[in-house]
């Protein structure tokens, strides 16, 4: 293993056939889109490929007319999938039973209501994040900063790795940090923070600030622990996480989940949810986690966590051998390094040397992003550009040196055959653009 962070990466290691041919087979429109066209889908960052048995499970769920919280047979059956939901969220998050869980329809969302909660309840002098940030926390630092009359400090990141560091962060803690902001991973560049320093450089500057981090990009692909990190708050978003649209999570600490917040009078102070619970959400995060702990090869009689994770870390070791045949080739291909007119961005040239999410973030010496990615689509590969125009992107890039990128995010259910097809249209694509 792997021990550039103190949290590890999974060394490569490929799901075997049998396994990946039941993941291929969990997924919806893997091998062709909604209007039957053939495509390889390597776009998983804007989102991501959906699992048949969540929507199904959730919808089943949904077609429930009766409320969770009357003494029905139905609807007590309701309150067991709420439940049952519930629980695989504290053991997907790793948290602590004493914090809460907020739900709301988005990860962003809810990063604005966490801001909101500790900028306007711990007494503080700056708040700081860093120039990687989603909008989401970024501008509700922003936002609350100034609506409490605190500085925000931003911390730019290493152009060569593409992330941050604790010193990058923590330089600019001191004893008047009311929160900390930061991203676990990167869903431009790639780079994963190394949380636990993070904090454990935060603490040793300011043992009472809070820290929040957005795990929306990090958590379908690497394993969560709050605890053990020791977080105030984090974000998912099923949707990336091979579920459905409109729903959200949030795990808070048990000192976040006591401040003063949102709430019904007579609930516990530990109580976030407010209104009626969607019991079809909590049913399709369970058959996420009943997919996790499918696929990790997870000893019978073992415990939901232990089988998640399992998952979680066999997810890993699959995405770290694709992304180091996409950067370093296969025996049919060469790699993305070696493919003359591209510029492959934020990836040492050991390949090695830096634990990063299975993204890759690329240039062409010779054509716009844009028409890049209307090139790849030609071929029947679907990627995205990120560029200094959009909102989401603008700061980020600008903070990295960078106008654009060809972002590439290939997920666990993809192959060496895909990546093979995927390196071969690059090199046609680049030497197309040179003439």
């Amino acid at each position: 293993m792997e021990q550039t962070l103190s949290h590890t990466i999974a060394e490569p290691k490929p799901f075997d056939d049998q396994t990946l041919e039941y993941i291929r087979g969990q997924f919806a429109h893997l091998q062709r889109d909604a209007l039957g066209n053939e495509r390889i889908f390597f776009e998983n960052s804007g989102g991501s490929l959906r699992l048949r048995p969540v929507s199904e499970r959730a919808l089943e769920v949904a077609l429930y007319p009766e409320s969770s919280v009357r003494p029905s047979k139905a609807a007590r059956e309701l309150d067991r999938v709420k439940e049952r939901g519930l629980s695989d969220l504290l053991a997907f998050f790793g948290g602590d039973p004493e914090g809460a869980l907020l739900p709301t329809a988005t990860a962003s969302q809810a990063m604005f209501a966490v801001v909101r909660t500790v900028a306007e309840n711990v007494t503080g002098t700056n708040i700081v994040t860093t120039a990687l940030e989603h909008p989401s926390s970024y501008d509700a630092c922003a936002r609350y900063a100034r609506r409490t009359g605190q500085e925000m400090r931003v911390a730019q990141p290493d152009r060569h790795t593409g992330g941050i560091t604790p010193g990058a962060i923590a330089g600019l803690v001191d004893a008047g940090t009311s929160l900390v902001s930061v991203i676990a991973t990167s869903n431009i560049t790639g780079a994963i923070t190394d949380i636990p320093a993070v904090v454990e450089a935060v603490r040793a500057k300011n043992p009472q600030a809070y820290v929040v981090t957005d795990t929306v990009q990090y958590a379908p692909h690497g394993v969560l622990d709050v605890r053990a990190w020791g977080v105030d708050a984090a974000n998912i978003a099923p949707y990336k996480m091979f579920g459905d649209r409109g729903n959200a999570f949030t795990y808070l600490s048990p000192r976040l989940a006591r401040l003063d917040h949102e709430q019904f009078a007579g609930t516990s102070a530990r109580t976030w949810a407010v209104g009626s619970a969607a019991p079809a959400v909590y049913a399709g995060f369970s058959a996420i986690m009943d997919y996790l702990a499918s696929i990790g090869g997870t000893p019978a009689g073992s415990d939901r966590r232990t089988a998640i994770t399992d998952g979680l870390r066999a997810i890993q070791q699959h995405e770290q051998t694709l992304l180091r045949a996409l950067l370093g080739g296969t025996d049919n291909q060469s790699g993305l390094m070696a493919t003359p007119g591209v510029r492959v961005h934020f990836a040492d040239q050991t390949v090695t040397a830096r634990p990063r999410d299975l993204i890759v973030a690329l240039t062409f010496d010779d054509l716009e992003c844009a028409e890049a990615v209307r090139a790849y689509e030609e071929r029947g590969i679907v990627v995205y550009e990120r560029v200094a125009t959009s909102h989401y992107s603008e700061r980020i890039l600008r903070s990295l040196g960078l106008e654009g990128v060809v972002r590439v995010s290939p997920l666990h259910c993809h192959t060496l055959t895909e990546v093979d097809a995927f390196l071969a249209a690059t090199r046609a694509i680049a030497e197309r653009a040179a003439g």
